[in-house]
């Protein structure tokens, strides 16, 4: 052989071992993977803290490799030392540190090279959180005036602020200094402060001062409120007819606060109104479900206000010692002397930005009862609400009977539904079921315990306001449960002709996380038991039903418990008889899911027609079901079937004032009715109850009286 061949197959032999080295090379160079070992997850921190951060590499192919990494850092809109730092690399670990100040939320990956193969990476994405300041109790306007107390508190609420410093405060109007021409901070804390407004409203633009509350930690960061100061002794003008009302009157009112699904709220209060257009003192309170509760805060009457037009509605605006002001508008009726004993009323709360609204019922108080020893010895008492102890919402009633001595209270009877559960309480061995503490002879209020079945561990905390000798409101405190009722006075014993042969009702609850209401006759064969006819409508769901109610009933006379026993829940209610007052009989509890309260009212034997009812009357409408319920007051007038109205609304959007309406009203024979296609009424010649069941109607129930 050559020494030419010999040398070509050497080179050939040589290239292929190069070319052997470098395909094995290769092979292990792509089979390295990178991984971020920890954290497990893209984290979030605070500025100033930070995060260790370790990878991994391995071989696909379980080849021994090069298990060192490189570390980059990287951000989205921050570059260099404002995105922040990596210190104590190793080939397999870093510590990143996120910058001492962030003005706003910042994102930045950090990223693991490995060192055998520079195309092989992994990253994890770090969010650097910044300072979140919240004031939490916004308002759009607070009212100029001026006495003891009477200020705001605003608080603050500071996330990821790794110091825990809180915030400053200040009060600027345009960006300048203003106080204390447009108002004064004071108490201030890291989290609160009061403010007190003007005693008068001040020049533009002190009038629309601007609250700010500043990060400690960073200035950068900050929230702001900015606000008009009215004149609430102003609020409401005139309206030419405020001698309707004069004296002592309390508020009973339900609704709900926020948007969407919302929350709970009650709300009370007693006034006192001068005949004029002034208030002349009282107290209220505000207990939204799991929130803070306030109750007896005093009213500001130079922050506050009230107006009747020459129809009977009218404007309120209480002002109370906390700067909050709550907006109401309202009919009257129920006019002896010239002076309303009654009215519906319903509530938007202008000042907040979160709104507030709800309806209810307005009674002249009378002061002679404003002691214990002027009440009744025994009442019925119905109430129902809300409570979540299950985690949601759920609405339950309650109905029952009770003793009262000196605020001593006993022998109770009750029946409570809480979302379709049924509970008893009937213990007459029970000495003290609660207690009414003493009853303040300004107000008409008093702090009471009261121990129910239903969704409590104890006893229910609440405030009671006197309307008379018969008639009683009860409003609970506590944060866990939020209902609302009325105590009416009850015979000192009962009989078989206790029971009235007809009654006409109406019920208000929520099914399925949507309000129910129905209206209805009963008749009743009379004596201890017997036998009960009638009907049911029930609007629930946006889907109408109309009910028999045939079936029986069980009266106790030791309590005045009505038991009707019906083809179902639905038509199986429980009440408790009282001494018939302000168009109630009997104060009753639905016993299906529900969980509705109501009342029946006693129907005189009669042959019902369109002319059964006429004259003036004002209207309002039951307790909202849920937060798309538009809450309604006005007055109507009605002659032979003919009606014609004004109302005013309260809904999400505000308050909607003076929209006239019509409508035909057909009465039968045995007082049902209707208002027109898809309606249902039902009457007694002095009240009429009335439903709209068309598609999409919102489910409740409006109330004629005069």
């Amino acid at each position: 052989m050559s020494r030419r061949l010999v040398s070509i197959y050497a080179v050939v032999g040589m290239l292929a071992g190069v070319f052997a080295a470098g395909c094995g090379g290769n092979s292990s160079s792509s089979s390295i993977r990178v991984a971020i070992a920890s954290p497990s997850s893209a984290p979030t921190i605070e500025q100033g803290q930070t995060v260790n951060v370790s990878a991994a590499v391995t071989s696909s192919n379980n080849s021994m490799v090069n298990q060192g990494v490189t570390w980059a850092l990287s951000g989205s809109g921050c570059t260099g030392a404002a995105c922040g730092s990596l210190t104590n690399p190793t080939p397999t670990s870093v510590t990143y540190n996120a910058p001492a100040s962030v003005s706003s939320n910042m994102t930045v990956s950090v990223t693991a090279t490995s060192v055998a193969n520079p195309l092989k990476s992994a990253s994890i994405n770090i969010t650097v959180a910044a300072i979140a300041v919240t004031i939490q109790n916004k308002v759009t306007e607070l009212a100029a005036g001026s006495g003891n107390f009477f200020s705001a508190l605003f608080i603050a609420s500071v996330q990821n602020d790794p110091t825990g410093s809180g915030v400053t405060w200040s009060l600027t109007a345009n960006g300048a200094a203003c106080s204390p021409g447009c108002g004064t901070l004071s108490l201030a804390t890291s989290y609160s402060v009061n403010y007190t407004p003007p005693s008068s409203i001040p020049a533009a633009p002190a009038n629309m001062p601007t609250i700010t509350a500043t990060s400690f930690t960073n200035p950068v960061n900050s929230d702001t409120d900015k606000f008009t100061i009215f004149d609430g002794s102003a609020a409401c003008g005139t309206g030419g007819n405020e001698s309707l009302l004069n004296g002592k009157y309390a508020i009973l009112l339900q609704g709900w606060m926020g948007s969407g699904t919302g929350t709970p709220i009650l709300f009370g209060a007693s006034f006192g109104a001068d005949g004029t257009g002034k208030i002349t003192g009282g107290a209220d309170q505000f207990n939204p479900l799991l929130n803070k509760s306030e109750s007896g805060a005093g009213l500001i009457p130079a922050a506050s206000s009230y107006s009747v037009g020459p129809d009977n509605r009218g404007c309120l605006t209480l002002t109370d010692q906390f700067e909050t002001t709550f907006t109401f508008h309202f009919s009257l009726g129920g006019v002896t002397g010239g002076i309303a004993s009654k009215g519906d009323i319903i509530l938007f709360n202008e000042q907040s930005s979160t709104p507030e609204r709800g309806s209810g019922i307005l009674r002249r108080q009378d002061p002679t009862a404003f002691s214990l020893s002027a009440l009744a010895p025994n009442y019925a008492l119905g109430a129902d609400g809300w409570e979540n102890s299950s985690g949601s919402l759920t609405h339950f009633a309650l109905a029952g009977s009770f003793a009262q001595s000196g605020g001593s209270i006993s022998s109770p009877s009750f029946d409570a539904n809480d979302g379709g559960k049924m509970s008893s309480l009937v213990e007459p061995g029970v000495t003290n079921l609660g207690t009414i503490q003493p009853i303040a002879t300004t107000t008409g209020m008093a702090q009471a315990t009261l121990t129910v079945p239903g969704p409590y561990s104890d006893s229910a905390n609440v405030t009671v306001y006197v309307i008379s000798p018969s008639e009683l409101f009860f409003i609970s405190n506590d944060l866990g449960a939020a209902f609302s009722g009325r105590a009416i006075a009850t015979p000192s014993s009962f009989s078989a002709s206790s029971i009235s042969p007809n009654y006409i009702l109406h019920f208000t609850g929520s099914s399925s996380g949507a309000p129910a209401v129905s209206i209805g006759l009963a008749s009743f064969s009379g004596g201890i038991s017997g036998t009960v006819s009638g009907s049911i409508d029930q609007y629930a769901g946006g889907t109408a039903t109309n009910q028999n109610l045939t079936g029986t009933y069980a009266f106790t006379q030791l309590s005045g418990r009505l038991a009707l026993n019906g083809a179902g829940s639905a038509t199986s209610p429980v009440c408790y008889l009282t001494d018939p007052v302000d168009n109630v009989s009997a104060l009753c509890i639905s016993t299906d899911a529900t969980a509705s309260a109501g009342v029946f009212d006693t129907q005189p034997a009669a042959t019902y027609g369109n002319s059964s009812l006429s004259g003036n009357f004002f209207f309002g409408s039951n307790e909202p079901g849920d937060n798309t319920v538009v809450d309604l007051c006005g007055v109507a007038s009605i002659s032979s079937g003919s009606l014609a109205g004004t109302k005013d609304a309260s809904a999400l959007a505000g308050f909607s004032l003076g929209s006239a309406f019509a409508a035909t009203l057909t009465i039968n024979t045995d007082g049902s009715g209707n208002l027109g296609t898809n309606t249902a009424a039902v009457t007694n010649g002095k009240v009429l109850y009335f439903i709209n069941e068309a598609a999409g109607a919102a489910a409740e129930v409006q109330v004629f009286e005069q």
